[in-house]
């Protein structure tokens, strides 16, 4: 019998965090569960045990965020990119989720963002109650622009002002939209690289304005059920060719650019599983 939610929880996840406040069915399987105790078992590892477990232990969507943050780091760590500080300084009193120390000796100040499909519901859906639901629901569908939610992260007074002139900056996208930026890598190249307003605005790596982002990667985990592949981190950086000369991503972050050959993905294999 398949388990899921609370009940499907490991060991880890069991000693250190508390469900009470979930309302969906995460983990919804093994794999997720397994995922969740290697990221807690990596925070303590990093020291940050008391600041990740409360925002696990909240609703789902702070609690959504916090799994994107671990994951990325986690990411980033196993990639031989060095995580030097957690929450480093930015620009405006703002602050950054991690300070990255490369092979290649450079350091990068990397944001991430994590917008959710419940962003892209209109005021009516959401006075419906739509938010209370689960993510996808059957008859709905569509058109849908992923191009805007990217926009909306680069050019947030939340996202963007934190990004000094006088280093790399990366920022990471790991969404849940309804149709992940992974699964719609074309809109992300509309987004940044196109030459046009065909679909509102020019992309935004096509001049200086966004001069101080060194570029952008988009990250996704993926479980396959009917595979043994287990879950897939996706990982694809898209670079600024406007980027100042000090705000450049190292060569260290371009070798995981997306190619015409396919994506770049990275295995996730548990620890002791």
């Amino acid at each position: 019998m398949l388990e899921y939610g609370a009940k499907a929880l490991g060991p880890v996840a069991r000693r250190l965090v508390s469900p009470a406040r979930w309302t969906d069915e995460y983990p919804s399987c093994s794999t997720f569960a397994k995922e969740l105790d290697a990221l807690l078992l990596f925070a303590d590892e990093q020291d940050r045990l008391r600041q990740f477990v409360p925002r696990l232990e909240a609703r789902n969507t702070q609690r959504d965020e916090a799994l994107s943050e671990l994951r990325v780091a986690y990411w980033l760590h196993h990639n031989s990119l060095r995580i030097l500080q957690w929450e480093p300084p930015g620009l405006n009193g703002k602050v950054g989720e991690y300070l990255i120390g490369t092979p290649d000796g450079h350091k990068v100040f990397v944001e991430v963002k994590s917008p959710g499909w419940e962003s892209e519901l209109s005021d009516e859906e959401r006075r419906a109650g739509r938010t209370k639901q689960p993510k996808h629901q059957q008859g709905e569908g569509g058109a849908f622009g992923n191009w805007e939610a990217l926009h909306k992260c680069i050019a947030s007074p939340k996202t963007y002002p934190k990004f000094s002139r006088n280093q790399p900056n990366l920022l990471v996208v790991a969404d849940d939209l309804k149709v992940g930026l992974h699964d719609s890598i074309w809109h992300v190249e509309i987004a940044l690289y196109a030459d046009h307003k065909a679909y509102g605005e020019m992309g935004y790596f096509t001049s200086p304005r966004f001069e101080n982002l060194g570029g952008v990667a988009i990250f996704g985990a993926s479980s396959y059920f009917f595979s043994n592949r287990g879950l897939e981190y996706e990982f694809q950086i898209f670079d600024n060719p406007f980027a100042l000369a000090s705000t450049k991503l190292p060569e260290s972050f371009l070798r995981f650019k997306t190619r015409a050959t396919g994506i770049v993905r990275a295995t996730y294999v548990p620890r002791g599983a």
